[in-house]
């Protein structure tokens, strides 16, 4: 479950990364920056390249699992984060992201004890 979390993230990232030096405004729901932009490239490259792999992409959902959701909740907090903003829109697609990125590493375990 990992492995298909690791590349589904990371192909969501790079696309978005990608999408976002096109337009700067997505349906007014996402602003696109070029930190933003950059970030997302990063973590789409690094998403792919581990869902290669069953460790890597294990560790992949795990670490950014836990960054993206909590990335999510300061979002609501701290629109402007770390050069960034962040919308509503950003913060909730981070949480789901997250939480995905969690079940995905959690579920395996249970799946793999039994």
């Amino acid at each position: 479950m990992a492995k298909v979390y690791a590349r589904a993230a990371g192909w969501i990232f790079l696309l978005i990364g990608i999408l976002g030096f096109f337009i700067t405004d997505l349906l007014g729901l996402i602003q696109f920056d070029t930190t933003h932009n950059i970030v997302h490239l990063v973590l789409g490259v690094i998403g792919i390249a581990a869902g290669q792999n069953a460790n890597w992409s294990r560790l992949y959902a795990q670490v950014f699992g836990v960054i993206y959701l909590l990335l999510g909740v300061v979002g609501f907090f701290l629109a402007d984060f770390l050069g960034m903003h962040l919308e509503v829109t950003e913060n909730l697609v981070h949480i789901i992201l997250g939480a995905w990125g969690l079940y995905a590493v959690l579920g395996e375990k249970e799946t793999a004890g039994e």
